[in-house]
């Protein structure tokens, strides 16, 4: 009898692994639906709710999609985030406050259109939801811990590796290395089960038999395609030369076309909005240090070109033409001395990056893409870190895949980090790639 069941329930955690995400999200889809049927019935009774759901299903129909759509920007269905309670804890709460101001501003500005401004219906919603799906979520992951639903890897590791080293200090990412081993061998693979095999390199023998594997339903992937999959960066060290040019030359002229229109058009309408804040920012910096509004540095864009970047000035003034440096160009580290009070706050909002509009409209730089660097740094950079120049195949960006992922950078090796998530972009760059990082960095502004 166990010999049956054993195969069932193998085949049903795969299932589940492989649907995942979609589980968490249809169950975030019932649970809002139920928040809000709850909310009306204990609003209106059983006499008046169905009139009540007429009026309230298409509005919160898109409340429900809004929050899901939070959810998604603050990284809950993903594996790679959120590893323990405390980090989903932050991440569902950001993700319930953004979209919870977001719909009564929806509600504020569309109220006529819906015919309907529910303001405390939606706090009902709200809490409800949030309660519900929190626990519910809660309750999902501690099974999926209890019953050890995750990918079982097997890694056939004939060198060393630093990339293996960093997968096996990442486990709790939704995977576990049940076997390391140097040698090839079907019989021990097979009988060990795993959903995926890892390999750092295969030769003509052992690739022959990789069939036999996947008629087992085993995946197979080499080890830098499995580590960008799981960290959504490409691992530099490990690069090949011929993967980098297929990376780079992947330039379609539809896609900058469309990236410059929008860069264009979203900037200027920015610009237009922001202006009074621009006015008032500029007051402030005058009003509390000396020195000027604008800082002007040189930074380095695509092919290398060097142009002025805008930014509001946030450090002390130690020089005639405002920078906060005497000699040489220095990195801005964290909780530098030399921000003001002021800069604290512009740098923490992200309000200082405001003029950078300015290098958007007239083609300087992106919205997305990666972060221009100062040319003394670059020349430092190219020296010590493999292929970084590049980083300069694309057009430099406001944001980009490394700023939303990775710390502020202010050292040799920071640059290397990102730089992995910047070749990441590099070879999977798209419009709706960018949408999402902006849609990030949105949330990543808010949520601080």
């Amino acid at each position: 009898m166990s010999m049956e069941i054993n195969p069932l329930i193998i085949k049903m955690k795969k299932l589940i692994l492989q649907h995942r995400t979609f589980i968490n999200f249809a169950i975030d889809l019932m649970t809002g639906f139920f928040a809000l049927f709850l909310m009306l019935f204990l609003r209106y009774g059983k006499h008046n709710f169905y009139n009540q759901l007429n009026n309230h299903l298409p509005p919160f129909s898109i409340i429900i999609a809004l929050f899901l759509l939070s959810f998604f920007i603050f990284n809950l269905y993903s594996v790679r985030y959120n590893r323990n309670i405390t980090e989903f804890t932050n991440s569902f709460i950001k993700g319930i406050c953004i979209a919870f101001f977001i719909s009564i501003s929806i509600f504020y500005i569309f109220g006529d259109f819906f015919n309907l401004t529910p303001k405390t219906n939606l706090i009902i919603f709200t809490l409800i939801f949030s309660l519900v799906n929190f626990y519910l979520r809660i309750i999902i992951k501690r099974y999926f811990i209890k019953k050890k639903i995750y990918r079982k890897i097997f890694i056939i590791n004939k060198n060393k590796n630093e990339l293996i080293d960093e997968l096996k200090k990442n486990q709790s990412i939704g995977y576990e290395i049940v076997k390391e081993t140097n040698k090839f061998n079907i019989e021990e693979i097979i009988n060990t089960k795993p959903d995926l095999v890892v390999f750092d390199s295969a030769n003509d023998e052992e690739l022959e038999n990789i069939y036999i594997l996947l008629k087992n339903d085993i995946k197979i992937l080499m080890i830098n395609n499995f580590y960008e999959e799981i960290f959504q960066k490409i691992p530099i060290e490990k690069m090949e030369k011929e993967k980098i040019v297929e990376y780079i030359s992947k330039n379609e002229a539809s896609f900058n076309i469309i990236k410059r229109i929008i860069d264009i058009i979203i900037s200027l309408i920015l610009i237009i909005i922001l202006f009074p804040i621009l006015i008032v920012i500029s007051l402030l910096i005058k009003l509390t240090s000396k020195g000027p509004i604008f800082i002007k540095q040189n930074r380095v864009s695509k092919n290398g070109k060097t142009f002025i970047l805008y930014k509001f000035r946030s450090m002390i003034a130690l020089s005639k033409d405002g920078q906060a440096e005497t000699n040489n160009a220095q990195w801005s580290i964290k909780n530098d001395p030399r921000v003001t009070k002021l800069g604290k706050i512009l740098r923490k909002t992200h309000l200082d990056e405001i003029p950078q509009l300015i290098n958007i409209f007239i083609g300087d730089i992106s919205f997305v893409g990666p972060r221009p660097e100062r040319p003394e740094f670059v020349g430092i950079l190219e020296k010590e870190i493999n292929y970084y120049d590049l980083r300069h195949s694309i057009k430099a960006g406001l944001t980009g895949w490394a700023q939303i992922n990775y710390k502020y950078g202010s050292s040799i090796d920071d640059a290397k980090e990102k730089l992995k998530y910047d070749f990441y972009y590099i070879k999977n760059k798209n419009i709706f790639f960018d949408i999402l990082i902006i849609m990030k960095t949105i949330a990543k502004i808010f949520s601080q």
